[in-house]
């Protein structure tokens, strides 16, 4: 892993806050759109990372399901596709480590739902696999990256990048972007709720 560290708590957290005030409100707001339009449409999410881009995945899926939840409606169905280590393990070992998410995709995705792949450097092969496939079958797109947003950043439908070489940085920056989502998620479901 490459990237810059801080040497001092001053210095990250001063990079964390240029980071965020850098990021794009706008993209992050269609996140949340996407979602509940998703929801609407009564589609699935799946989203997708590898190490604390997986966590990221999981805690995402958690905040847009648990968290967004509005009493009496539907919940949104969202799936992080780094939770299973069994199926994970097959594919990289029988398959491919770089197709352990589109062979997912193809498992379980329909057009019209979502994919929400999440990558600091935006050239993880597996994600950029993942991506490729989803955007040749109708599925929606979110990348989250960081750094210089690699590939990742020009393939997707919304993008939401962390203007940082930090990790930590990108992936503190990336968990929140999925908390926004869902707190949008929420309101707009509860919107729904109040005019129906």
């Amino acid at each position: 892993m490459s990237g810059t560290t801080a040497r001092e708590a001053g210095g990250y957290l001063a990079e964390l806050t240029r980071a965020a005030a850098a990021m794009d409100r706008a993209a992050v707001d269609a996140y949340g759109d996407l979602l509940f339009e998703t929801w609407r449409q009564r589609g699935t999410v799946f989203i997708l990372g590898n190490g604390g881009s997986a966590s990221n995945a999981s805690h995402h899926v958690a905040d847009a399901v648990k968290t967004a939840m509005v009493k009496g409606q539907r919940r949104l169905k969202a799936i992080s596709l780094a939770d299973n280590v069994e199926l994970m393990t097959a594919i990289s070992n029988d398959i491919s480590y770089d197709d352990v998410f589109r062979f997912q995709l193809e498992s379980y995705a329909e057009p019209g739902d979502v994919a929400v792949a999440i990558s600091c450097s935006g050239n993880s092969p597996n994600v950029l696999h993942a991506v490729e496939w989803a955007r040749g079958r109708g599925l929606r797109t979110v990348g989250l990256t960081g750094c210089s947003g690699g590939r990742l950043g020009g393939m997707v439908d919304i993008r939401i990048h962390v203007p940082s070489d930090n990790y930590g940085v990108i992936e503190d920056l990336h968990l929140s972007v999925g908390h926004m989502a869902a707190q949008r998620l929420q309101a707009r479901v509860a919107g729904e709720s109040a005019n129906a």
